[in-house]
């Protein structure tokens, strides 16, 4: 995606616009408000100038000292592609305020993401005035604290900080003030509309940031988790740094038990819409279980909803928001989660974002792609560059997306300990952080994968079993030569698309070999709208525009006099050696060939590296490091019912997963996933007798899920040895070979009674 900044207006111009229609907005000490904005009018035509004007992104990363910290912070919000609303307004917006209540080791950060008719107004009225509301909250309390330090002989300001309990009521309090406040407004209509708000107040001098949430945008941790060999300390955004995903905050939906019931305590009724419409049977009720949003995708996109006890209004997939009033009257609340947590080594990244971003990705597919770049405007714009590009794919139109990458480049903890050592001395109040239920989210997070990416992995597998095998891929004839230069544009980029992520490091090798130089000039159309497509695209150059519906389908070059009938202006792309930001397009291409969503123009010179499908799938079914793994798959009792050629397509199909010691790979009488196979060391397994055993290399365990009548694990099995490397197939992949075997032997029988 192309970086566009909107134009740069003074304060003294930013008085004359309607405060409500102003996006995104930057505070600093000096009191000049930069903010990245524009003004567009409620009638104004959608040019391409007003699409391109609708990313606001900040020009370039900013730092900060606050206290013990150093950080620095990038944000963007992008406002999406809605074809029936072509001027429907960006209705996410986000706050960065520095020097927050006058305490220069103090910020706010926060996004805000409207719905409804008045989603925009909602989200806008929300950004001025929490920040503003909280602000007088904290003043209030820290006055008050100063008072009463005097009385105990304390006279220094700098320890007048504010504890958990404290900073916490203040952003209680300013939430519901500002719930209140929006429904007296006689300008915002917010009976069926309102906004969602997540946000991080970071108090410097304790190394502090408490998480606020309201709805279902998100805040998660980036946790280094590798320990360097012979170094005590780790350096932040490494190269070849591994990062964990802590969710921060959790989404506040129906698919939550203590959620539920509170709506449902006030009468209300929690639905489907396709149980609404009487397309499936009223199953939804208190005594379900949690949906984990985050390590999972909501997939079959019609989640429970909040109903009126007789009408079908007002239908929130949330059970928390600022504004809609009649909602509120049904359970759906103001009242923010929150959690403080004492920033420690290792914590390297704070994400915020709206749920824009996560329809396609999960919290850890945002952390590792943040994780490829040592700049947070980088990461920022390859999150939005993904889950755009994701949106575009599997999706009429797309969401507004909202981000802000903050990066903690150090963790200076004595300016916290000696507070501690004040605070103790004199008796004041102190607290403890959440950090142990915090850290407490994470378990499994490495090992679960998006429900999504992994039907898409599937359909890929599916996909791949389909390509004709006539004219058979030499991967030797395709290798290309290139630069050391050259080999990290495609590794950055890899490393933001979610489709090739889940490689081996010797599969990725070997993309990055055998992909494809293609220059083009300004005009050159790459990808035509409505052809079938069968390659991926890496951008190490230029710029690219995304357009769709043009009347120009004959056409493969456009000129600037013809842009006009290309179609409508939806995206931009923008890739920069110098800044390292290389977006990929196509991705689609590498599951199955379809119409292509989109035509994609180059604006400038500018030079691609491409993928054909047909050459990953020579690159998937290759390599004889795992003829051992075939062998021995055939041995596998579930498996023996399938061809020697069905066989080494699920070895094809094996990605590599790693366990720590004593981590569980798989609980008993839980639902299996997956069928695993030891790489590297050794497994411990409980039997039944109440003993335990080794496995070792070789060995296999849940296979019982590849069977028709299993689907929970019969074993418990966890890592024995300090690292534990073991290839593992989806039963998902087992299910689609055993359709389709079935699909072959129920033909083969029509055939023979026919005979």
């Amino acid at each position: 995606m192309g970086i566009c900044t909107s134009k740069q207006m003074h304060p003294e111009t930013l008085s004359g616009l309607p405060k409500e229609l102003l996006n995104g907005e930057v505070k600093r000490p000096t009191a000049q408000h930069r903010t990245s904005i524009t003004y567009i009018k409620p009638r104004d035509i959608c040019t391409d100038e007003v699409a391109l004007a609708r990313l606001h992104v900040c020009e370039e990363t900013e730092e900060l000292e606050l206290g013990g910290l150093k950080i620095r912070y990038a944000y963007m919000s992008q406002r999406g592609y809605y074809p029936d609303d072509e001027n429907k307004p960006n209705q996410d917006t986000y706050t960065i305020a520095e020097d927050f209540a006058n305490e220069r080791a103090d910020a706010f950060f926060a996004v805000f993401d409207g719905h409804g008719r008045d989603g925009d107004k909602c989200a806008q009225f929300a950004k001025k005035y929490i920040s503003r509301t909280l602000e007088k909250e904290v003043k209030n309390v820290k006055r008050k604290q100063k008072a009463e330090n005097a009385t105990m002989g304390v006279e220094s300001a700098i320890e007048v900080e504010l504890n958990k309990s404290q900073v916490q009521k203040a952003m209680l309090d300013s939430h519901l003030v500002v719930n209140k406040n929006m429904h007296r407004n006689k300008e915002i209509e917010d009976t069926l509309s309102g906004t969602t708000a997540i946000s991080a107040f970071f108090q410097g001098n304790r190394n502090r940031v408490t998480i606020s949430n309201v709805g279902d945008s998100r805040a998660i941790l980036g946790k280094r988790v590798d320990k360097p060999q012979g170094r005590e300390k780790t350096v932040p955004f490494e190269s070849g740094a591994q990062y964990r995903a802590v969710p921060l905050s959790q989404d506040q939906t129906p698919y939550r038990k203590g959620e539920r019931q509170r709506i449902l305590s006030k009468g209300a009724r929690i639905l489907s819409l396709d149980q609404i419409e009487g397309l499936q049977p009223v199953r939804f009720n208190e005594e379900g279980t949690d949906l984990d949003l985050g390590e999972e995708i909501d997939e079959g996109g019609d989640p429970p909803r909040v109903w009126h006890p007789t009408m079908d209004f007002p239908g929130t997939a949330f059970s928390r928001s600022i504004g809609d009033s009649l909602a509120e009257e049904l359970g759906v609340i103001a009242d923010p989660e929150m959690v403080t947590r004492e920033l420690e080594r290792g914590d390297e990244m704070i994400i915020l974002a709206s749920d824009g971003v996560f329809e396609f990705l999960t919290n850890q597919s945002v952390i590792d792609i943040c994780a490829s770049f040592k700049d947070p405007l980088e990461a920022c714009q390859a999150v939005v560059d993904e889950a755009y590009e994701l949106w575009l794919n599997f999706e009429l139109r797309t969401d507004d997306i909202t981000i802000i990458c903050i990066y903690i480049d150090e963790i200076n903890t004595e300016i916290a300990k000696s507070f501690r050592s004040r605070a103790s001395i004199k008796n004041l109040t102190t607290d403890i952080p959440d950090n142990l239920t915090i850290d407490a989210r994470q378990s499994g997070d490495v090992k679960k994968l998006d429900r999504r990416l992994t039907e898409m992995k599937s359909i890929l597998h599916e996909s791949l079993l389909d390509i004709s095998d006539e004219g058979s891929v030499d991967l030797s004839d395709l290798y290309h030569e290139k630069t050391e230069a050259e080999r990290k544009v495609l590794m950055t980029a890899s490393r933001g698309c979610v489709m090739l992520q889940s490689m081996t490091p010797s599969q990725l090798r070997e993309v990055h070999d055998v992909m494809q130089p293609v220059n083009v000039k300004k005009g050159d159309r790459v990808i035509k709208q409505g052809d079938e497509g069968d390659k991926f695209y890496i951008i190490e150059e230029g710029d690219f525009e995304v357009r769709v519906g043009g009347r120009d389908s004959y056409r493969n070059v456009i000129t600037e006099s013809e842009r006009s009938i290309a179609g409508k202006l939806v995206h931009t792309y923008h890739a920069s050696k110098e800044k390292k930001v290389h977006p990929s397009f196509g991705e689609l291409a590498l599951l199955y060939s379809t119409p292509r969503a989109a035509s994609i123009t180059a604006t400038t010179d500018a030079k691609l590296w491409s993928l054909d499908r047909k050459v990953l799938k020579a690159i998937m079914l290759d390599g004889a490091g795992k003829k051992q793994l075939v062998h021995m798959m055939k041995n596998i009792p579930e498996l023996k019912s399938f061809q020697n050629e069905e066989i080494e397509e699920f070895a094809s199909a094996m990605e590599e997963a790693t366990f720590n010691q004593n981590e569980i790979i798989t609980s008993k009488d839980t639902e299996g996933d997956a069928l695993y196979v030891i790489s590297e060391g050794e497994c411990e397994i409980e039997l039944e007798s109440g003993e335990s055993a080794t496995l070792d290399r070789l060995n296999f365990f849940g296979n019982e899920v590849a069977s028709n009548e299993e689907s929970k694990y019969l074993a418990t099995v966890k890592a024995k040895s300090a690292t534990v490397t073991c290839w593992k197939l989806d039963d998902k992949i087992i299910s689609t070979c055993m359709r389709k075997m079935k699909a072959v032997m129920e033909g083969k029988t029509s055939l023979e009674e026919e005979e």
